[in-house]
């Protein structure tokens, strides 16, 4: 399962955040001194596993799941290295981070740095991460240059490609703006760099700053503006507590305040397209279910996130696109609209298409 870790400075209100999108109930405020990280799968909204619902009449409706990792916060002062290693460590085996950017103001939660300024705190958390990744280059680039002078030449393509990494962080941008090829990704996959990961920035505000949540985001567009960078906002405080309600409470809540989606609901879908993931949907009397694949793959592999033995004995995929079986109402009025098709290993799979494989083992 993907892993999205939520990271920030302390008293940002990570936690919250994390809280908020969960539904879980960790403690906040002084959890920033806290050992362990708090972790919850969550489930990605997909209205569109409703309406299969209401054609398939399942007995089991299954959500594509991300894992969030609210890891403890820090204050890099270098006075304790076996804990600032550990915290790398945790940021390092995520898929994607979420870094919470606090905005706003609360006399009783008072800023580490004694006052509220957003761009600051971004700056501060982005060079961090540059920090470490720099630092891990130097230690390889050492090792390499000794290994070179001994004879070993086949270490040479990497020795460059570190550096082109480590020109890209001594100019302060993250890795994720550099345009790697297949072969590149491969060979620096094994350092997991925190700055090639996806970002997605999460404003956080107060109910009041959310009023006018449009300009706020105006105002940090250039954040999203990058390759694998998202923006987006949310009031954590009030999100937690509707997240606290029951089913029933929080249908109502969003019923009179005119909502569609909870601001954390949003987020959760965002973290899904930040990690490049698009979902194929497969129903019927069983279930229906929503499974996330990265884009570009194909119904080969598609088969193989189901189970390993439709994949291995794939036959072919019966395809539907979801917009016309909304429509249509039946896989049989589908099939005989034309609207059915039948497609071999190398079909790359869309987002929204519902999937009949068909196999033999």
């Amino acid at each position: 399962m993907l892993q999205l870790g939520i990271i920030g400075l302390p008293l940002s209100g990570k936690t919250t955040v994390f809280n908020a999108i969960s539904g879980s109930h960790a403690a906040v405020g002084v959890y920033a001194t806290g050992k362990a990280a708090n972790i919850s799968v969550v489930k990605v909204p997909d209205r569109r596993l409703e309406r299969l619902a209401e054609i398939f009449n399942p007995k089991k409706i299954s959500h594509a799941e991300i894992e969030y990792i609210d890891i403890a916060g820090l204050t890099h002062d270098g006075t304790d290295k076996k804990k600032e290693a550990a915290y790398v460590h945790s940021i390092r085996q995520t898929d994607a981070l979420l870094q919470v950017v606090r905005c706003f103001e609360n006399p009783n939660v008072a800023h580490p740095a004694g006052s509220i300024d957003p761009k600051r705190d971004i700056a501060d958390v982005d060079s961090e991460l540059i920090l470490q990744d720099l630092i891990l280059i130097e230690g390889r680039l050492e090792k390499i240059a000794r290994a070179m002078k001994v004879g070993k030449k086949e270490e040479e393509p990497q020795l460059h490609l570190l550096e082109k990494c480590r020109k890209t962080l001594d100019g302060g941008a993250p890795l994720r703006v550099l345009d790697f090829t297949e072969s590149e990704t491969k060979q620096l996959s094994g350092y997991r760099f925190l700055t090639a990961k996806p970002m997605l920035y999460i404003l956080n505000l107060d109910e009041r700053q959310c009023a006018d949540s449009v300009r706020w985001e105006s105002e940090f567009s250039n954040l999203s503006g990058t390759p694998k960078t998202a923006l987006s906002h949310i009031c954590a405080l009030l999100q937690m507590e509707i997240a606290s309600f029951s089913e029933s409470e929080r249908d109502e809540f969003m019923k009179e305040l005119g909502l569609e989606e909870l601001a954390s609901s949003a987020i959760v879908r965002k973290s899904f397209e930040l990690l490049g993931l698009i979902a194929f949907l497969t129903g019927g009397p069983v279930e229906v279910h929503s499974w996330p694949i990265h884009k570009d793959q194909t119904a080969h592999q598609a088969a193989g996130e189901v189970h390993s033995d439709i994949q291995r004995g794939f036959i072919r995929a019966e395809v539907v696109a979801y917009s016309d079986l909304d429509r249509l109402g039946s896989w049989a009025k589908a099939r005989d609209e034309a609207k059915l098709h039948v497609h071999g290993k190398d079909y790359v799979v869309q987002d929204g298409d519902v999937i009949l494989f068909r196999f033999n083992v």
